[in-house]
């Protein structure tokens, strides 16, 4: 039985396609992106901006500003807090835990993942204390694209301090 050429090829190079989590693509294919795979580039700018924004509305003690990174229906994992349900806890305890120390807030994007309307960060925080002491955190938070702008649905985040 004779083998179109094309379907020989298909079933060869398919299978290390998608071995490679679809990842591989040529030069020209990355450039055009005819698949409509995320601009993982463009997104993690994004990204990084909200959080930017997110750092100085902490540091300047702005709550209004930093609950329009939060969705409503927002739910938050805060270290040593019970579960934040709602953008009204999660300014509750920003209001009561955060926002009354006089530090400086500034958070770093690793890593984005996208699919669909939906974006997973990884990142690490620096919080600067009046003394210059500093204190490292790691957080991962959930988005997704509600009227055009990116909007934190999930989050969770600790301390890189010892446990006590």
């Amino acid at each position: 039985m004779k083998m179109n050429h094309s379907l020989l090829v298909k079933a060869i190079l398919l299978p290390c396609y998608i071995a490679l989590g679809g990842c591989y693509s040529t030069p020209q294919e990355a450039a055009t992106d005819p698949t409509g795979n995320p601009d993982l580039a463009k997104i993690r700018t994004e990204i990084q901006a909200l959080e930017t924004d997110f750092g100085k509305a902490i540091t300047n003690h702005d709550l209004d500003a930093l609950l329009e990174y939060y969705a409503d229906d927002a739910i938050s994992l805060a270290e040593g807090s019970p579960m934040l349900v709602g953008k009204a806890a999660i300014g509750e305890h920003y209001k009561n835990h955060v926002m009354n120390a006089k530090k400086i807030h500034t958070y770093q994007t690793i890593d984005v993942f996208a699919e669909g309307n939906m974006v997973v960060e990884t990142g690490k925080s620096t919080v600067t204390d009046s003394s210059g002491n500093t204190h490292m955190g790691k957080y991962m938070a959930l988005y997704q694209k509600r009227n055009g702008q990116y909007i934190c649905i999930r989050e969770a985040y600790n301390s890189d301090e010892p446990m006590r």
